[in-house]
């Protein structure tokens, strides 16, 4: 291989940005830092629950119109991708007792606020509560729709990062769901997940929420283009896109429509996903007070089971 001093330089640089990527990892995994949540001050816990919550619903807002004043701008671009006709997948299978404990064991035991009862009871009573859970499971999947009661979200204001200013803009709205409507997810992931792999579906260069990829499988193949195209004395230009509010804005229709072109989810199956994504909301959850219910016309909560991979799905026209 043949470097210059430069190429040295920048090849060294992007190996220590893969080694500050592994040290944040190893962070996280060692629970290191200050992990208590700052608030800015305020008369009441419910005002500054209000406060974070509209925020939050106007963040989107400001957002989606932006969004939709510049795609009014662009011109439109002919589509050179070749359409393929995916496998379809019409419907989802429902579960076995056996096959709803093994979903139950796998899952985390988080217990939410809107829940009837806690998880730790229900993990207690799990021989009585087996049957009827496997039944409301396979409701929903064979249906095709997934409750109201399940739709709304208890969301914990958690700061971007330790150490920032306690101001609104410093916040992300992470989502804690209903037990059991995060199983019904699981499930629906789990059909999803496979009907993906099987028919080679995910995205060739995504390796976000994805099991044995991560930032450092990014950064490796990123880093072995950029070497592989110097040694060659070809000129790299990388581009890099920082997403606002990314799960957040998540448009419902581009997403059914993703599901059906790029998945070939139909038929039930797609009820099911309007049925999820239809009249969802969220409520802020500040030290246990709880703000007024906020409606969201689009976005995938964010701490959900299936987000990460709607989101992969949704944009998957950028890979």
């Amino acid at each position: 291989m043949k470097l210059d001093a430069n190429s040295l330089m920048t090849s060294l640089r992007i190996i220590a940005a893969i080694s500050t990527v592994s040290f944040w990892r190893q962070r996280k995994l060692l629970n290191q830092g200050d992990n208590r949540t700052v608030y800015p001050p305020v008369d009441s816990n419910v005002k500054l629950a209000n406060h974070l919550g509209t925020f939050f619903v106007q963040k989107i807002e400001t957002i989606g119109s932006k969004l939709d004043n510049v795609a009014r701008m662009l011109p439109s671009l002919p589509d050179d991708h070749t359409p393929v006709s995916p496998p379809l997948l019409s419907k989802f299978s429902p579960l076995m007792e056996e096959e709803v404990c093994k979903l139950i064991s796998r899952s985390a035991k988080k217990s939410c606020t809107l829940d009837p009862m806690p998880t730790s009871l229900v993990m207690d009573c799990i021989d009585v509560l087996l049957p009827i859970t496997t039944k409301i499971i396979n409701l929903s999947l064979e249906s095709g729709l997934f409750a109201d009661d399940w739709k709304c979200a208890l969301v914990l204001p958690l700061l971007k990062k330790p150490g920032l200013d306690p101001l609104y803009k410093n916040y992300r709205p992470v989502s804690n769901l209903q037990y059991i409507s995060k199983l019904t997810e699981k499930a629906v992931f789990e059909q999803i997940h496979t009907h993906m792999m099987t028919h080679s579906l995910y995205p060739e260069f995504q390796s976000s929420y994805r099991q044995n990829h991560s930032t450092e499988t990014a950064l490796a193949k990123v880093t072995n283009n950029i070497l592989t195209k110097m040694n060659t004395q070809e000129v790299t230009l990388l581009v890099m896109l920082d997403l606002s509010a990314a799960f957040d804005t998540v448009n419902h229709s581009i997403l059914l429509t993703r599901l059906n072109e790029e998945l070939g989810i139909c038929g039930v199956a797609s009820e099911w996903f309007k049925s999820y994504l239809a009249n969802r909301g969220q409520q802020v959850s500040v030290d246990g007070s709880l703000s007024e219910h906020f409606s969201l016309d689009c976005g995938v909560p964010q701490g959900s089971c299936l987000g990460p991979l709607l989101f992969i799905i949704y944009a998957s026209k950028l890979y």
